[in-house]
């Protein structure tokens, strides 16, 4: 007589199907997830909430990356195109755009695999341009299916208005990242005034203080600020200068700003500063930057609260024309030095 190739799962205890299915990959869930509504349900509620974190990717190729402990899973994630896809051909990546039925699709996809893995979805990075037409729509979903979102990363966007995307992306609380490659125009419009309080925020766009003030800057809750770009004068930043020492950007430690070349003797007027000599080279360096943020000299001041900062904007004398921008980057030390 044949055993029976049944076995009843879903009528073991909680305990131990929890211990089962701790040993199974997020794909092996999900595939067993499909077999019933009942058992999607029951597979869902023996995973603990905090076991999985999800990072789900708006690229041509999309993908959901699981993180399980220290084991990334990757699930690719299937959708309708009505045009055909040549993925061998390198150029045909720059010019895909998503259909709406693919994103309908994706987000479908993405739903599921977050509800499934009893999580929610930590980090988003899309590609604009291939998600043009709808990259207003997917940070809304975004938006409206969770409280809260660890990272969002907007990248290569040469279409869609970067007011509209900001303007979404100020009431969504990002708690560690906000990420935005803009390289496109923007119409004209009233000021955002957003106020940022994710860790990480790097807003990279064409003449951003058409939508970002001083004083909105002034007010962002972030520990490292990288922005391109503005067209803040000398006076500005001596403004800035002074808020910081009387305890603006408390949390700020890095600061980027892409500006015109600055006055100095305006940028430091009335403010007590220390001139560093050249020789002595100091830099900050966390993760999240491509390279080390270096000072060879700077100029150093101090707040009321005693956080020493060091500020530097290096200026290419040969490359000096009425658009040109160079970086001043402002750095806080940590009490115990750099």
């Amino acid at each position: 007589m044949l055993p029976n190739p049944s076995f009843p799962l879903l009528k073991l205890p909680l305990v131990v199907l929890r211990r089962i299915c701790a040993n199974w990959i997020p794909i092996d869930l999900l595939l067993l997830s499909n077999v019933s509504k009942r058992t999607m349900m029951r597979v869902r509620s023996v995973i603990p909430r905090k076991r999985f974190k999800l990072k789900v990717l708006f690229w041509m190729n999309s993908r959901a990356f699981v993180l399980d402990g220290t084991e990334e899973h990757v699930i690719e994630i299937q959708f309708e195109q009505r045009n055909r896809i040549d993925w061998e051909d390198d150029k045909y990546f720059w010019n895909f755009i998503f259909e709406d039925i693919s994103i309908r699709n994706i987000i479908w996809m993405f739903d599921y695999v977050s509800y499934v893995l009893n999580t929610e979805i930590h980090r988003l990075s899309m590609s604009a341009d291939q998600c043009s037409g709808n990259v207003l729509r997917i940070l809304s979903w975004l938006n409206h299916r969770q409280k809260s979102i660890d990272d969002v990363n907007i990248d290569f966007n040469t279409k869609e208005d970067i007011a509209d995307i900001i303007s979404l992306c100020k009431n969504m609380n990002i708690k560690e990242c906000l990420n935005i490659a803009n390289f496109s125009k923007s119409h004209m419009g009233k000021k955002l005034n957003p106020k940022f309080e994710m860790d990480n925020l790097w807003l990279h766009a064409y003449n951003l203080d058409q939508w970002i003030t001083l004083d909105n800057i002034m007010d962002f809750n972030c520990i490292h600020i990288d922005l391109k770009s503005f067209s803040f004068t000398s006076s500005d930043m001596n403004r800035y200068l002074k808020a910081w020492i009387n305890g603006c950007n408390f949390r700020m430690k890095y600061l980027s700003l892409d500006l015109r070349p600055l006055d100095h003797k305006i940028l430091t007027d009335g403010i007590e500063v220390e001139e560093v000599n050249a020789s002595i080279v100091r830099s900050y360096r966390i993760p999240i930057l491509r390279g080390p943020c270096v000072f060879e000299g700077g100029t150093d001041i101090l707040s009321k609260d005693g956080r020493r900062a060091t500020f530097q904007q290096i200026i290419d004398r040969d490359y000096l024309d009425s658009d040109r921008r160079f970086s001043f980057k402002m750095v806080a030390w940590p009490e115990d030095g750099q």
